[in-house]
């Protein structure tokens, strides 16, 4: 046996690489792990790892392992990076990257990382948000489908109450997003009043999709009829909103029995969730302005018809003044022409009376034959040898009937 000393191994190994990998560079495709990052140095020490293609990442088996870093020169890959895809350079990330292969006798194999290009990462997440999406549609039709390119869905379609007062609040304890919402909500310039019962969790990281969907199952079992669900976190990388792209969340948001306002703080990427809830916005200050001003529409329509109201009844008032003034008019002229045919008349039924006044007709000579104050107008009536009146115009005379 005759042993070699460890450096001539190493330089042997050393020499192998080099040959076979020196002044090259390759693509590969990892997954971060253990990164060991120094801004303020310029280098960065991480691990590369290739798992199972299948299963939870934190259950799949490793197939290879290799030790990376990223030198000063090629520092700025990490910020290109994280600029292009909105994400922050952190672990659990599968990336496509530009190495080069070194071996040192001191520090062994470790990949140095030339490039990360951020169209793949990009790409795998669409990817993989369009097969939950693609599923979603297919095992619950009454809860997503597609319209025209666009994904409908059974939350996105409830009545909206036109008065947005009594809220349930999903966001993390203490957060940033939690203080936006609330400090936008409270100081609105219109006074509004809102009931807001807060439902706090995790938003983001492992499990946080499962405690959200578990707040918005205490949130349905309720007593409360709460006119919306808002869902807010504050901004962060693309990982961070990874519970919002779940198959989980989507289909709890999309069957929600309540409508679903997300804003959950983002600028670049739509997730699951903003497609399908009832409504989305960028931010949670976005969110509680939107309510406001969803109320202050309701209040302008109710300001618009009160002043239509004070118009059309200005209009009837005016409208009903004049029927009345032309009403008045002709009852007056009508009543002046019926008191004028009926005085008309009167004069006409006091001149007859006057001629028929026994008075006057004793003055043209007639005469009147009276028995007792009464008026016989008979021969009949006469009895031969009684004693009667006989009025004439200047007095009575007492006559006496012969046969």
């Amino acid at each position: 046996m005759n042993p070699i000393r460890l450096s001539d191994l190493a330089f042997t190994l050393e020499a192998v690489v080099d040959e076979a990998f020196g002044q090259k560079a390759v693509w590969v495709v990892a997954e971060t792990s253990d990164i060991k990052n120094y801004p303020d140095r310029g280098y960065c020490f991480l691990t590369l790892v290739e798992r199972e293609a299948t299963g939870a990442s934190s259950g799949r088996e490793t197939l290879a392992k290799l030790d990376a870093c990223i030198w000063r020169k090629n520092y700025h890959a990490i910020s290109d990076f994280e600029r292009a895809t909105g994400m922050a350079f952190a672990r659990n990330i599968q990336l496509l990257l530009l190495v080069s292969v070194g071996f040192s006798p001191v520090y062994g194999l470790r990949l140095e990382i030339l490039k990360i290009d951020p169209s793949y990462t990009l790409g795998n997440l669409e990817r993989e948000r369009q097969t939950v999406l693609d599923t979603l549609v297919q095992k619950h039709p009454d809860l997503v489908w597609l319209e025209a390119g666009q994904y409908i869905t059974a939350n996105q379609l409830l009545p909206r109450p036109a008065v947005i007062q009594r809220l349930a609040l999903i966001t993390a304890p203490n957060s940033d997003g939690w203080r936006d919402f609330r400090h936008e909500l409270t100081k609105n310039t219109f006074g509004y009043d809102f009931m807001v019962d807060e439902y706090l969790t995790q938003v983001q990281g492992q499990g946080a999709e499962r405690a959200i969907c578990s707040q918005m199952e205490r949130i349905r079992a309720s007593s409360e009829a709460y006119d919306a669900v808002v869902i807010v976190r504050g901004g962060g990388s693309q990982l961070d909103f990874g519970s919002f792209d779940t198959y989980l969340m989507g289909q709890t948001v999309a069957g929600f029995s309540i409508p679903v306002f997300a804003g959950i703080g983002h600028e670049r990427n739509v997730s699951i969730t903003d497609l399908l809830c009832h409504q989305s916005v960028k931010t949670p200050t976005k969110a509680a302005a939107f309510l406001i001003e969803h109320n202050r529409q309701f209040e302008e329509t109710c300001l618009q018809l009160r002043d239509r109201l004070r118009v059309v009844a200005r209009n009837a008032m005016q409208a009903a003044r004049e029927d009345l003034d032309r009403e008045t008019d002709r009852l007056r002229f009508v009543s002046h022409t019926y008191f004028r045919e009926c005085h008309t008349n009167l004069v006409e039924k006091a001149v007859t009376l006057r001629h028929l006044d026994p008075s006057n007709i004793l003055r043209r000579g007639y005469a009147l034959l009276l028995r007792d104050g009464r008026i016989l107008t008979q021969i009949a009536d006469v009895v031969p040898g009684e004693q009667l009146q006989l009025q004439m115009r200047d007095g009575t005379i007492t006559v006496i009937s012969n046969s």
